[in-house]
Order: structure tokens, then sequence, then C-alpha cells
């Protein structure tokens, strides 16, 4: 079978088994794409696999678990997926012509040049959100939206990866190889600093004396979060949003003396919540600049 839409029971390889390999594979394995094969560098990757997939080989290495099926899914580090992809090359380089995805969010294409030059269909296949490994992780693929770049003209490898995201209930976002650095820096602003921020308020909403921090921000964030996502700045609120200059440099003075890192931080979404607020027309000119001035390092 080669990169034609994946028609269900077509198999798949996972090499590199942790969270988003497993997950990818569990949900591929419960839509009709049977796990076949996987490669774990660990003991404790390979018996997490096994007993997940029990039918499965386990390869003694990348290329030969990588040769035993139609759909190899590379879950390895970024820094890592051009290496692997030269160890199974040699496990891909035949007719029809299986496709190789990695599960990166930064890269494109670029890295699985090893796997391209046999013949092989690279594709970037990155599912839009977080993964716990925990047993709900494959159940939160559906829904999920995939950011997928695909070679130049090769229809087939995109068609392909539109099937396997569709047999999961996903969406598809074509990403031009060159706005991959900039897709995935946009999820790390929303989703891994997100959660960086909320850990942060939490622990100084504590040091304030609020007995349940995540209890007490829960709603707020949850709230803030929604209304975002559906009206954009028309939803922003607090001090800045109302040109409270004077709250805006208290805050920004007092969390100075606390933890001059955090205070940075205020500082520079403070900036970036008044430029945005301004460039809306939500803000006048005169009070943004006010704002900028109040958390300006003297």
């Amino acid at each position: 079978m080669g990169a034609e839409r994946q028609p269900a029971g077509s198999s798949v390889s996972i090499i590199g088994p942790g969270r988003a390999g497993m997950a990818l594979g569990r949900a591929l394995e419960s839509a009709g794409h049977p796990v076949r094969s996987f490669h774990a560098r660990s003991p404790a990757g390979r018996d997490r696999a096994a007993a997940f997939f029990p039918a499965a080989v386990a390869g003694a290495t990348p290329a030969e678990a990588a040769a035993l099926a139609d759909v190899i899914l590379l879950a390895v580090p970024d820094d890592r997926i051009e290496e692997v992809a030269a160890r199974i090359a040699r496990g891909v380089a035949r007719v029809p012509a299986p496709l190789v995805a990695h599960l990166s969010g930064r890269h494109g294409i670029g890295p699985l040049g090893p796997v391209a030059a046999v013949g092989a269909h690279p594709v970037a296949l990155h599912p839009i959100m977080t993964l716990t490994g925990g047993p709900g992780d494959a159940g939160r693929l559906a829904g999920t939206t995939f950011g997928v770049t695909t070679a130049p003209g090769d229809s087939a490898a995109e068609e392909a990866a539109r099937g396997l995201v569709a047999d999961l209930g996903g969406r598809v976002a074509i990403i031009p190889e060159e706005m991959r650095v900039i897709y995935h820096a946009s999820l790390v602003l929303g989703g891994n600093f997100l959660a960086t921020l909320a850990t942060a308020a939490g622990r100084l909403a504590a040091t304030a004396g609020v007995p349940d921090p995540a209890g007490a921000l829960g709603p707020l964030l949850r709230a803030s979060l929604e209304n975002a996502l559906a009206h954009g700045e028309h939803a922003m609120t607090g001090p800045v949003r109302r040109g409270d200059v004077g709250t805006v440099r208290a805050q920004s003075a007092e969390l100075s003396r606390l933890d001059a890192d955090l205070a940075d931080v205020y500082a520079t979404l403070a900036v970036l919540t008044a430029d945005s607020l301004q460039s809306a027309g939500l803000l006048a000119p005169d009070v943004a600049a006010a704002l900028r001035s109040a958390v300006a390092r003297r």
C-alpha cells in the first residue's frame, strides 16, 4: 500500500512509544489501524508498549520495526528526528512507499530527508493537544487539530495524512514548511506558557493568603480563556484594559520587590496587552503610553 489515503486496516509502527507515540498508536488502533511493530530504547518503554500492543513485534532496531508497517510514526525528541530517520531508511526503502510521519510541532519535513531520499513519503503530523501519559490521552485526539506538512506536490501524502486524521476524528491544518517555527511558537505561547502563568499566579495567590489558589483561580482562568478564544482583544479585562495606571504601577513595583523575574513577565505582558488594545482601537494612545511608562524599568 502506498501513500494514498490509508484505509482501515493499514498497519502502524511506533518508533519511540512515549506519551505522544502511545496516544496516537492507541487511537489509530481503535480506528482500525493495527499497531504491528514498535521500537523502544529502554526496557521500560518496551514493556509499556508490549502491554498495550500485545500483538505487535518489538523490533530490535528502528529499521526492523519500520519495515513491518505501512505507516511509521517517529515519536522521538525533536533533535533526534533526523538521526532516527536515517536509521530507519533501509526499512522504508520499498514499494509501495510507506508513510513516515514525525509528531514534532517545531519541524516540517526537513529532518525526514533520509527517508524521502529512499522514496518514502515524509509527513509532519503534530497534534495540537497536551498529553500527560495517562489513559485518557488517546481519547483527547478526537476533535484535535493536527498541524500537517508534506512535501510540495506530494498530494498522495497529504491525502493519506488527512485520512488518518479523519479516522481519529480530528481536523487538519496545513502548515507551510517555512511557517513551522512560528506555528509551534504560537502553541508554546498559548499552551505551555499558559500553564507557566497559571502556576505562577497560583503561587502568588498563596503568598497573598488565598487558601485554595487552584479553586479560586480556576473559574477565572477558564472564563478568561473561553472569552479570549471567542472575542479576542474585546475579551481583555483588568487594570490595563481600564487604563488604571496607578494600579499597574503599584503591582509592578510590589512584584519587583517580591520576585524580579515575575515582575519582568508582568511588565512584558502589560505592554503587550496595551499594544494589542491600542491596535484594536480599545485603548487611547496616551493611556497606552502611560501604562508602558508605569512598568518601565527605572
